[in-house]
């Protein structure tokens, strides 16, 4: 089959592969044979990697301190925010019971932690914003407005992908898909920067899961707001 033909499939069979998986709870498999497609996908392509995004960075400490502060802001607006308003708004709580038991095990929270930077960050950015943005902005033309589309499909997929955590979790999960997108586009396309951005939002978060401390600001949010 003609390469042309076969990228140009590669696309729409990732997209409903990952949505798929991520409705039926297996969102494992749905990254693990994405991957599978993107590999040749890259392979065939004359800029390898760095069509994706991953390349020399000029100045890693600048990189990491720039994902911290990102990562550190979207983790704590997501949890104090974000996940309250939108479990309000449905009237389903985001359903987090995937990372319970990190809470008050530091054992788990470590493999937890070595998951997320490896699965999380690391392969859903390779595929979220480093392919599905970039292969959908390329069959729209390359322009602005075709960015702009990755960027809205990609999150879309993204919340979906995170269907094993309710509808909450979709539509917190696709917005913070959003924010992290835009990251990578103001970055111009810097895949490191929201592979660690990615990786340091689950850590923090994770880590205040591990404490209780989720819970503690979420219901400080509550009587703050009931008090008003």
């Amino acid at each position: 089959m003609d390469t042309g033909l076969l990228n140009l499939l590669a696309l729409p069979t990732v997209a409903i592969l990952l949505v798929y998986t991520g409705i039926r709870r297996q969102p494992g498999i749905g990254i693990l044979i994405s991957l599978v497609v993107i590999t040749h996908r890259v392979w065939s392509h004359p800029a390898g990697l760095a069509w994706l995004g991953f390349r020399k960075q000029p100045n890693w400490l600048i990189t990491v301190g720039v994902a911290l502060l990102l990562g550190a802001l979207i983790a704590l607006f997501a949890t104090t925010l974000l996940e309250p308003m939108v479990e309000r708004a449905t009237g389903r709580a985001h359903d987090l019971s995937i990372a319970d038991t990190v809470r008050g095990n530091w054992k788990s929270l470590v493999l937890w932690l070595l998951a997320v930077w490896i699965f999380a960050a690391v392969l859903e950015e390779a595929i979220f914003r480093g392919y599905l943005m970039r292969a959908t902005s390329d069959l729209l033309g390359r322009s602005a407005v075709a960015w702009i589309g990755g960027l809205l499909i990609s999150s879309v997929i993204f919340g979906f992908a995170h269907a094993y955590q309710g509808p909450s979790g979709v539509i917190s999960t696709g917005a913070i898909g959003v924010l992290i997108g835009l990251i990578y586009l103001q970055s111009d396309a810097n895949l490191w920067l929201v592979i660690l951005v990615h990786g340091f939002i689950d850590t923090i978060q994770l880590m205040l899961i591990s404490a209780n401390l989720d819970q503690r600001l979420r219901s400080l949010l509550i009587q703050s707001g009931d008090s008003n």
